[in-house]
């Protein structure tokens, strides 16, 4: 048996294919891992970016007690509305005059729409602020997006003492810049007083509640019964309508009456025209929307507060039972 006799050319061409799928193979491992290295640095390059707005938003908030018009008692001022507004120029501190966290500058933060106070914050990504106390462990200041599903975060933060008003505990504030889902923006309807005993469509009112931790616009809801539909307006012209966080707002076709009736609360709006829908009788579903947001509520005499002073009340904001009950507008 003669021995097999390979080839020179058949030799040389193996040699030349199997280079070529070397090199080929090699470039893709080189590709796939400057891909890589590309995006690490980016995702660095973002996080350093995460890190240094942390920590810049804990140095405007531990900063000084804050400032607008020259006053520091920014809090007491409302977004959009009067002739001194949040969003003009503010300069958000939250300690009051001894250098502690001040809880009713804490609680201001509720006052902000979501993008106006990250910009005014000068943070491009989305943005959470918290402050816990340590004794008692409880969450006493909430403002902005969740973290909690985000894939990338950074926190910064700073321990001090929280003035409550009546003591101050130990506590800590926590920033957190991170990605992550849009902020939610529902509303939900919780009172309606639709047969009030003073008789007159301006007497009638219905309250909606925010149960975000930010404020929410209101220009573009609408609130509508089976027959019409009205916007939201504000009672002066010129001026931002939102509703703050985990606050209500009252709807109505004069605020001045309901305040001369309740008490001149603030977040009291008025419809487009002279009803709300068309009058709120006493078999009405009453719809507030948003884009494809609804939320609805049906009502007859039967269920009660037909021209007894009482109102029809959620039991919880976003639950579907409603009973009569001592009509407690402004509350939730």
């Amino acid at each position: 048996m003669k021995p097999r006799t390979i080839k020179t050319e058949d030799a040389v061409t193996h040699v030349i294919e199997f280079t070529m799928a070397l090199t080929i193979f090699v470039l893709l491992i080189q590709s796939f891992t400057s891909a890589m290295n590309y995006r690490i640095g980016i995702d660095l390059d973002n996080n350093d970016n995460r890190v240094v707005m942390a920590r810049e938003v804990i140095s405007e908030l531990t900063g000084s007690q804050g400032k607008i018009n020259n006053v520091t008692n920014w809090e007491d001022f409302e977004f959009g509305t009067g002739e001194s507004q949040l969003r003009n120029g503010i300069t958000v501190g939250l300690l009051d005059s001894n250098g502690n966290l001040d809880k009713d500058k804490c609680e201001a933060l509720g006052k902000f729409p979501y993008n106006p106070l990250r910009n005014e914050l000068e943070v491009s990504q989305e943005l959470r602020i918290e402050i816990r106390t340590i004794v008692p462990n409880e969450s006493v200041c909430v403002w902005g997006g969740d973290p909690s599903g985000a894939s990338i975060s950074v926190e910064s933060e700073r321990y001090m003492l929280y003035n409550s008003g009546s003591e101050l505990l130990p506590s800590l504030l926590t920033v957190t810049v991170f990605e992550g889902n849009t902020l939610g923006n529902k509303i939900y309807l919780t009172e309606v007083m639709y047969n009030p005993t003073n008789t007159g469509i301006d007497y009638e009112w219905i309250e909606v509640y925010n149960p975000n931790p930010t404020a929410i616009y209101l220009e573009n809801w609408v609130i509508a019964d089976d027959v019409d539909k009205d916007k939201i307006l504000p009672e002066n012209e010129d001026d931002i309508i939102v509703i703050p966080a985990k606050k209500v707002a009252i709807l109505t076709t004069s605020p001045t009456t309901y305040k001369s009736t309740y008490g001149n609360y603030e977040n009291v709006f008025s419809v487009e025209d002279n009803a709300i829908g068309n009058g709120l009788g006493k078999n009405e579903t009453l719809i507030l929307s948003k884009g494809s947001f609804e939320d609805t509520f049906s009502y007859t005499s039967s269920d009660g507060a037909d021209g007894n002073g009482k109102s029809l009340t959620r039991s919880c904001y976003n639950c579907k039972v409603w009973n009569e009950a001592v009509a407690t507008p402004n509350t939730i």
